[in-house]
């Protein structure tokens, strides 16, 4: 019997592990020895990508948005190193840039990729919301996606061919380090213009696919997401955009392309953009937009139902290196540049009727016009229409100025307020030497009129160091930070009633808003005097003003987050009317500029002080907010009107439903019947409430607005 050798009894008792099949091995690998097969991104697409949805089961068909053809098969150009479209939402450029030449990458040219999305969020929901459902629609793109591990991650994904597909978002470290051989920027309006400091994305991405030479690309849309930035911009060329930042800025850089239609009626081409868009104005938005055709330079006009052909039938004309006349892509005259570029707006958009583009459009502009938020008005513009936004308060350029302003005043008498008014308001900006008090009066629609200004600079008598002279001046000036006393002289402001054009009656304020910021001292006199006014049953009538640039809402009444310095305190008894003063100046800014009567319309009296026009147009609007015009010019004016804006949003008079007569707010019904008139001296029952407001049976309140 032989014996065991010793290195025997040292062997592991289970059997050694399974090695990798080199089969399957070669087939995972086999994808780099295919040859790359030599079709361009809508070819593969209308051959090979299967779409799924509740609307479509069926092929990609390039038909459908016939004007993202070229740009998607110049997605592999060997001539350009980027691609750039700009565009509106619902052309499905997404769908035909990104998607497909994903697709494209994994089936005919496997390469490294990268998708940066603009945020991480927005990269996940991409990964799980886009790609995922195309890779289950399209068996032979799931197919090549590698099993072993770290093959499907929701922000890296293998596939055949040793092609790695990393989905980021905007930050150095996806700019840096690995190499690809095509970067996709999807949405590049909505990503920072500066990656951690290192540069724009496009730059970027062209970097990291320099190393691929002329195989390499970078494939950038958007719609537009910018401001535009110089107000009095023309285009020096045939297609220059507007100047802005961002993806508008990469459009310029490249061959600015612009697609064009031939009117089916005479034959000329013309770009189909939302000014060629016209309608006729009906009673509401909806049945406006149900009117619109298109007008083509010649006068043609093209309804809705020649859309589709118009698209069948267009064609994208670059520029020339003069910029003064266009060409087809391939023309050897076309703007000498790397990047090739596209731009179109939302008429031409396949998903889109010009009825959704135009109602959208005219609901957006009647909510500015009521409250002066342009959001809708932004968001509308850019995404449905496909055009970067110019600030309706900058697109009014120079014209807040002195000189228009007076202009625009109209001739009625001051200290009398306009036969329309419903309710009074008073705003008072604190000075270092005086009170500065302005009064308006407003109608219907929130129609505002300017009806008294002027200073309040003498002490009551009963203040301290108020004695009067001879001449009966008082030997100090008003000083809201040192005397609370001073403070008197605002009490009677609330009980001033201005006579009401065409009646007996005259109105007294609803309310009051007074500045609780300056220097040292006022804002606990301020505080201690809306205390007076909430121990008197007045707390609904006097309000405090205090501006704040972290406030999304445009007014906002509530207790403040840091009293008289002292951090993480809050006092109960207290609340501040918090005002975003950037978005309230440009709605007084619109109101002002209105030439005619109703609505929002802001009119100024001829007769008003010189300093009052100055004051309204001591600022400009810059993209960082609004800015003095000089160092230390007086703009109490604007800041009274804003308070009184922001005064009438605290009250709800924007929620008031004008044509309801018994549901008017008391304080807003016509002098015969509103709760704070009184009759003028003459008639029967002079200085007397005509209509006492109602009572509540917590507190009794003195002309109380609710």
């Amino acid at each position: 019997m032989h014996s065991v050798p010793a290195w025997v009894r040292f062997l592991p008792s289970s059997p050694p592990p399974n090695f990798a099949d080199p089969g399957n091995v070669i087939m995972e690998r086999l994808g780099v020895l295919r040859p790359a097969r030599r079709i361009d991104v809508p070819t593969w697409a209308e051959s090979s990508r299967y779409l799924s949805t509740k609307d479509y089961q069926g092929l990609w068909r390039n038909d459908f948005a016939p004007y993202m053809t070229e740009p998607s098969r110049m997605a592999t150009s060997r001539k350009y190193s980027a691609v750039v479209f700009a565009g509106p939402a619902r052309t499905s450029k997404s769908e035909s840039l990104v998607l497909n030449g994903i697709g494209h990458r994994i089936e005919c040219a496997p390469a490294d990729t990268l998708v940066v999305c603009q945020t991480k969020d927005s990269a996940t929901s991409f990964s799980e919301k886009k790609l995922a459902p195309m890779l289950r629609a399209n068996k032979d793109l799931a197919a090549k996606q590698l099993s072993v591990r770290g093959a499907d991650n929701i922000h890296k994904k293998k596939f055949q061919g040793n092609m790695d597909l990393v989905i980021g978002w905007p930050v150095i470290g996806f700019f840096s380090q690995n190499e690809y051989t095509f970067v996709v920027l999807t949405d590049r309006d909505r990503m920072p213009d500066d990656i951690d400091g290192e540069g724009d994305p496009l730059t970027l991405a062209k970097k990291r696919t320099q190393q691929a030479g002329s195989l390499g690309m970078v494939v950038e849309e958007s719609s537009p997401g910018r401001v535009i930035e110089q107000d009095d911009w023309t285009p020096q060329t045939l297609h220059e955009a507007p100047p802005c930042s961002g993806l508008l800025g990469d459009y310029n850089l490249g061959t600015r392309g612009a697609f064009y239609w031939h009117c089916p009626s005479c034959g000329d081409p013309f770009r189909p953009e939302f000014e060629r868009l016209q309608w006729e104005t009906k009673a509401t938005p909806g049945e406006s937009a149900r009117t619109v055709e298109m007008v083509c330079p010649n006068g043609c006009c093209i309804s809705q139902g020649h859309k589709y052909e118009c698209n069948r039938a267009g064609i994208w004309l670059h520029e020339t290196n003069d910029g003064k006349s266009v060409c087809e892509i391939d023309d050897r005259n076309i703007r000498d540049t790397d990047v090739v570029s596209y731009r179109c707006e939302g008429p031409i958009a396949a998903m889109q009727s010009w009825e959704q583009l135009v109602s959208r459009y005219l609901q957006a502009k009647e909510t500015f016009e009521t409250t002066g938020d342009d959001n809708a008005l932004k968001a509308t513009i850019t995404l449905d229409q496909g055009r970067p936004y110019l600030p309706v308060v900058r697109s009014i350029g120079d014209s807040l100025s002195e000189d228009t302003l007076k202009a625009l005043a109209e001739r009625y008498p001051l200290k009398v307020a306009s036969p329309q008014t419903r309710f009074i308001t008073v705003q008072v900006d604190i000075q270092i030497n005086r009170f500065v008090v302005q009064v308006d009066s407003w109608g219907e629609g929130l129609e505002r009129w300017m009806i008294d200004r002027f200073d309040i600079a003498q002490p009551p008598a009963t203040a301290p160091g108020a004695e009067r002279d001879e001449k009966g001046n008082a030997r100090r000036a008003i000083d809201p930070a040192r005397y609370f006393e001073d403070w008197d002289a605002l009490r009677d402001l609330l009980h001033r009633a201005y006579p009401v054009a065409g009646t007996e009656f005259a109105l007294m304020p609803v309310a009051m808003i007074i500045d609780s910021g300056g220097r040292p001292g006022v804002t606990p006199n301020a505080y201690r005097f809306l205390r007076w006014a909430n121990k008197h049953g007045l707390g609904q009538r006097v309000y405090l003003a205090k501006g704040s640039s972290r406030l999304n809402d445009r007014a906002r009444h509530m207790e403040p987050e840091k009293v008289l310095q002292q951090k993480g305190r809050k006092v109960s008894d207290i609340k501040l009317v918090f005002i975003n003063t950037d978005k309230l100046k440009d709605e007084i800014v619109v109101g002002l500029t209105r030439k005619e009567a109703g609505p929002g319309k802001f009119h100024l009296s001829e007769l008003l002080p010189a300093q009052v026009f100055s004051e309204l147009a001591s600022e400009v609007r810059t993209d960082s907010g609004w800015e003095r015009r000089k160092s230390g010019s007086p703009n109490e004016a604007f800041d009274l009107s804003v308070y009184g804006k922001a005064l009438v949003i605290i009250l709800k008079g924007e929620s008031i439903d004008w044509s309801n007569g018994p549901r008017l707010p008391h304080w807003a019904r016509p002098a015969n019947e509103n709760s704070f008139a009184v009759r003028q001296k003459g008639s029967e029952e002079p200085d007397q409430l005509i209509h006492p407001p109602p009572v509540r049976r917590r507190r009794v309140l003195s002309q109380g607005i609710r």
